[in-house]
């Protein structure tokens, strides 16, 4: 229990850290942890993208990896906004603030719709599927057993 606890606490601790520092209201300390912030969200970013790779050579063909490029696309989106938010910050000369911060949000509106097109795509596929699962299991279950016997719809056995 002392385990649970003291992660407990190091997990407060370390999500209290950003909120001191933006409280002393100091420019380079604000930088600093929006650089790591950032740097955070793109490490996330990548390896989020590897499992959705490999997620899609998995399921190949299925209704996941067929759909699952929206997501991946969703991802790469909020990726690019990250590096944009940086642009003002690390090319000073041709953009302010205004038009990095535009830009971000922009596009993690865009990683926000193709997940939302990702997410109704595999939930209308999955529908589907259900559906002609319910509808059709006697030709389901001589699919899956051949030598089956399949009842009739009067309830007669049929040979």
């Amino acid at each position: 229990m002392r385990s649970a606890g003291f992660t407990t606490l190091t997990l407060a601790l370390t999500l209290a850290i950003p909120s001191v520092a933006f409280a002393q209201d100091s420019t380079g300390t604000l930088t600093g942890i929006s650089t790591g912030a950032g740097i955070v969200a793109l490490l996330v970013a990548a390896g989020l993208l590897v499992q959705m790779l490999a997620l899609r050579r998995l399921a190949q063909g299925a209704a996941i990896a067929d759909n699952i490029s929206y997501a991946i696309l969703g991802v790469v989106c909020l990726a690019a906004s990250v590096l944009v938010g940086w642009v003002s910050r690390f090319v000073p000369t041709g953009f302010t603030a205004e038009q990095a911060r535009l830009g971000a949000d922009l596009l993690s509106i865009v990683s926000m719709v193709l997940f939302g097109v990702y997410f109704f795509r595999v939930r209308r596929a999955m529908s589907r599927f259900l559906g002609r699962l319910t509808g059709q299991e006697q030709h389901l279950i001589s699919v899956l057993e051949p030598d089956a016997v399949l009842p009739d719809h009067e309830g007669a056995d049929v040979e």
